[in-house]
């Protein structure tokens, strides 16, 4: 059993505690979710199990925590390794070794596993994470989701007693994410594992859950069985946010909260029937032109004759499997890397023919890693560190608007994940370049940033071009108007959102395949409760 006992904790670069007088018990094979708002805790809380706080974290510590009867704080973290494992919000932060087959062998070793163990653990974890085909590959050559479900593999492949994992799905594909968490369940069911699990995308997870613990500010204000606390507890006045369907019964006053599509089918049905939006979107001049591209890293071809255009006005949800191309696709547009053959243009001029300072003016990116772009002693210094003089009320404007304005003032170190990703949101667009491009801007957002984003950069295109490469299916159907799958290098599908989402199998929203499932209703193209009057 892990026990919590009137435990807090402050972070010795913070005043204020990230957590509060917490008094938890979590058992041997629960399957337990923890949410709650960005910067509510919910990471310290997996890091004061682990023992990462206080052996990595230094801080003010109360109370206690153990860990099968043992103190975490006097229990050396090799000694917890064989009871817990981790999978971090960043990979990049968890990834040490150079191939993947060594990262996975790794932990193994420091438990002093033989040689033959550990063959054997690391065949077993290839072919559960559907990764085998990437087993002799360089860690650097990865995509962000095939770095996730490396630190994936190698967390499991200790067998631990307690799995802690924190947003495991924010970088990975919508189908790998659904047989990561199925995954986890058979876990849990067949072996026993213990399952603590941080996520925001609460349509994917919440279904799953024995036990559902919501955080704010530190504490704990709900916890018990998932549909128990949906009905107690507004999760969305919370910022937390509820699956679609959950939502949608939840505001027309349904005493039974669906939680699953099928439940969902059952239940909302006879609303669903009158239901058919549609609409049109105008854009302005071509902003973006890319003609036959092509790009190669060593004998590995990436990007196949690529052809596309976004105009003005536009925002183009980009999105494919891991290991797609899509990242190196934003990096070949904004001039990062250089195509073998090909070209992009964005207001007619040759991209790679421009200097940085040029070319920082009609195209930059945002990374996936937030990190990358905070260095600076608080963020409004990072955020005005590559401004002209005078852009102040601007850079004001962007973090209010993108709900960080009360940060300011703090350390990239001090805030959460989702914090950190708006603020390096924030010191790439108040550069106003022509074409933003963000690399999954929604890891570590909460739902109510997530809205606060959409609604940001459906304001930012009116007069510029938006590309948001995101996995996350509901604010892609929320903030876009045109979306772009891409497979092996090559864009198989390109058009309206709803044209290209509510006919895919994969890259859609939970109330859109509600829908599918009902009779003479495939030809309505409902993504979202919007669409059904449901205000958010």
């Amino acid at each position: 059993m892990i026990s919590f006992h009137n435990y807090s904790f402050r972070y010795a670069s913070s005043s204020k505690f990230a957590l509060r007088g917490i008094n938890l018990k979590l058992f041997p094979r629960e399957f337990v979710l923890v949410v709650g708002d960005s910067g509510s805790g919910k990471t310290t809380l997996l890091r004061s199990i682990n023992g990462l706080v206080p052996h990595f974290y230094g801080g003010v510590y109360e109370g206690a925590v153990r860990m099968e009867g043992r103190e975490v704080r006097k229990t050396p973290p090799k000694e917890l390794l064989s009871v817990v494992s981790s999978v971090f919000q960043d990979p990049e932060n968890q990834v040490l070794m150079s191939t993947v087959e060594k990262e996975i062998a790794f932990p193994l070793e420091n438990l002093g596993l033989d040689e033959m163990a550990i063959e054997r653990r690391v065949e077993e974890v290839l072919d559960l994470l559907g990764i085998y085909h990437l087993r002799g590959r360089k860690i650097s050559t990865l995509s962000g989701g095939e770095k996730q479900k490396v630190a994936i593999a190698s967390a499991i492949a200790t067998y631990p007693r307690y799995l802690l994992l924190d947003e495991p799905t924010s970088q990975i594909d919508p189908n790998s994410a659904e047989e990561l968490l199925s995954l986890l369940e058979r876990l849990n069911d067949d072996l026993g594992m213990g399952i603590i699990l941080v996520e925001h995308r609460m349509e994917r997870t919440m279904h799953r859950a024995d036990r559902l613990i919501v955080m704010k500010e530190g504490r704990i204000i709900g916890d018990g069985e998932p549909r128990m606390i949906a009905s107690k507890i507004d999760l969305d006045s919370e910022g937390i946010g509820y699956p679609q369907i959950t939502r949608i019964a939840r505001k027309i006053g349904m005493k039974y909260l669906p939680l699953t599509v099928k439940e969902g089918r059952k239940t909302l049905e006879k609303i669903l029937k009158d239901v058919n939006p549609q609409e049109d979107f105008s854009y302005g001049d071509i902003l973006v032109d890319v003609r036959s591209l092509h790009f190669s890293y060593g004998q590995s071809r990436i990007i196949k004759n690529l052809n596309l255009r976004i105009r003005r006005g536009e925002i183009l949800g980009l999105m494919g499997r891991n290991g797609a191309g899509k990242t190196t696709m934003a990096k070949l547009l904004s001039g990062l890397l250089r195509p073998s053959r090909g070209e992009v243009r964005i207001k007619g001029k040759r991209i790679i023919t421009l200097g940085e300072r040029e070319r920082s003016k009609l195209v930059s990116m945002v990374f996936q890693n937030p990190n990358l772009h905070l260095f600076q002693d608080t963020i409004e210094e990072d955020i005005l560190f590559s401004v002209e003089d005078g852009k102040e009320k601007k850079a004001e404007k962007i973090m209010k608007e993108l709900g960080i304005w009360n940060l300011r003032k703090k350390s990239g170190k001090e805030l959460s994940g989702g914090e950190r990703m708006l603020a390096a949101i924030a010191t790439i667009a108040v550069r106003e370049p022509e074409l933003l491009i963000l690399d999954e801007p929604t890891r570590g957002l909460s739902f109510k940033y997530k809205l606060l984003l959409s609604k940001f950069l459906r304001n930012y295109a009116r007069n510029r071009a938006v590309m948001l490469i995101s996995h996350d299916v509901e604010t892609v159907a929320r903030t876009c108007n045109r979306v772009a799958i891409l497979s092996r290098g090559r864009i198989i599908a390109e058009g309206n959102r709803r044209e290209i989402m509510c006919s895919s199998l994969i890259y859609s929203t939970q109330l859109n395949k509600v829908v599918q499932g009902i009779e003479n209703m495939k030809e309505r193209k409902i993504l979202l409760e919007e669409d059904l009057g449901v205000e958010l």
